[in-house]
C-alpha cells in the first residue's frame, strides 16, 4: 500500500508537471510525453546531483513561495468570485459525493504524523487531541478557501470537461487576469515540493529494503540506480497518458490512502489490544467504545475500496 500510494502520486505529479511545462512553453508541437521527460529529468537529476543541504534550502524557499502564492490567489480571487454561484441549486451535485472521497482522503490525510505527535507529547491525551484538532483545522480552512475561490471564479464557464484550476490557468474563466499566472506558479511550486517529498520517501523505503545505509560511502554508487527505480516507472506510466493526473490521484486515494491509513491501523490496533494480551499497552485507548470505532473504520474503508474497485472496473 505504501509503494502503491507513493508511485501513484509520482505518476500524478510527473504528468501534471509535464502539462504545466507544456503550458508554460505555449507549444503543442512537442511529441506526447516529452514534457514529462523534461520535468522528471530536471527534478530527478537535481536531487541526484545537488547536496542535500542545498535541496533543503531550495525546498524551504519554495514552500514559502507556495504559501505566498496561495495567499495572493485567495486575496485576489475573493474579490472577483461569484459567491452566490457556490450555493446556487443548479451547481449542487450530491450524487458525486462518494466519488469525491478518494481525493478528499488524499488531500486531508494527516495520520502519518500522528506517531511523531504522540511520541513528542509523551502520550498526553489532552495535548495530543488539541494538537491534532488545531493542526488539521488550519489546512481544512485553507482547503475550503481554495475550493471556494476557484469555483467562484469559474462560475458560468463550461466545466463539464475541464477542471476549474485548468480554466483559471488558461485565463478562460472570469475574474482577475492575475489569477492565471498565480495559479500556475502555485501549481508548479506545489508539485515540485510534493515530488521532492515523495522521492525521498521512496528512496528511504528502497534503501531499507536493500539494506543500504544512506550515510555510508557505498551509497554513492547505488544512488543513480535507486533514483532510476524511483523515477523511471512513474515516468513511463505518465507518458502513456499525459492527462492521467486525476486518475492517478483517485487510485492513490481510493486504494493507497484507504488501505494504508484506514484499513491497516484499525487491524493493527485490534490485534495489539485484544489478541496480544501478554503485551500490556503503553498508553490507554484514547477513543471511547473500544471495538465499535475500530470496526466502523475498517468497514467504512473496506466498503469504499470495494465500491471504487467496482466503479473503476465497470461493474457499477
Amino acid at each position: 500500500a505504501y509503494f502503491f500510494l507513493h508511485y501513484a502520486m509520482m505518476v500524478a505529479y510527473i504528468a501534471q508537471g509535464g502539462a504545466n511545462l507544456q503550458s508554460f512553453l505555449g507549444s503543442d508541437l512537442l511529441p506526447g510525453g516529452t514534457p514529462q521527460i523534461f520535468f522528471a529529468t530536471f527534478v530527478g537529476t537535481s536531487l541526484l546531483m545537488a547536496k542535500p543541504s542545498w535541496i533543503e534550502q531550495i525546498n524551504n524557499a519554495m514552500v514559502l513561495a507556495v504559501g505566498a502564492s496561495f495567499l495572493c490567489i485567495v486575496g485576489i480571487g475573493a474579490q472577483s468570485a461569484d459567491w452566490s454561484a457556490l450555493t446556487d441549486a443548479a451547481n449542487q451535485h450530491p450524487e458525486g459525493i462518494i466519488s469525491c472521497f478518494p481525493i478528499l482522503f488524499l488531500a486531508l490525510v494527516y495520520q502519518n504524523v500522528v506517531p511523531t505527535v504522540v511520541n513528542n507529547l509523551e502520550g498526553d491525551r489532552t495535548k495530543i487531541a488539541q494538537s491534532i484538532v488545531m493542526g488539521t483545522t488550519a489546512p481544512l480552512f485553507m482547503f475550503l478557501a481554495w475550493n471556494a475561490v476557484c469555483l467562484g471564479n469559474v462560475s458560468g464557464s463550461d466545466t463539464a470537461d475541464m477542471d476549474p484550476v485548468a480554466l483559471l490557468q488558461r485565463g478562460a474563466a472570469g475574474g482577475s487576469t492575475l489569477l492565471a499566472p498565480l495559479v500556475t506558479s502555485f501549481s508548479v511550486l506545489a508539485l515540485i515540493t510534493s515530488l521532492i517529498g515523495f522521492s525521498y520517501g521512496l528512496m528511504d523505503a528502497w534503501t531499507d529494503i536493500f539494506g543500504i545505509n544512506q550515510k555510508s560511502e557505498a551509497f554513492g554508487k547505488y544512488k543513480p540506480a535507486l533514483y532510476g527505480l524511483v523515477y523511471l516507472p512513474p515516468l513511463a506510466l505518465s507518458m502513456t497518458d499525459p492527462s492521467i493526473f486525476y486518475t492517478a490521484l483517485e487510485y492513490g486515494g481510493a486504494f493507497g490512502v484507504s488501505t494504508l491509513f484506514l484499513v491497516l491501523p484499525p487491524l493493527m490496533i485490534w490485534k495489539q489490544r485484544y489478541q496480544e494480551t501478554d503485551s500490556p499497552l503503553i498508553t490507554k485507548p484514547m477513543v471511547a467504545l473500544g471495538k465499535v470505532p475500530l470496526g466502523a473504520l475498517w468497514v467504512a474503508a473496506s466498503t469504499l475500496i470495494l465500491q471504487q474497485a467496482a466503479e473503476k472496473s465497470g461493474v457499477l
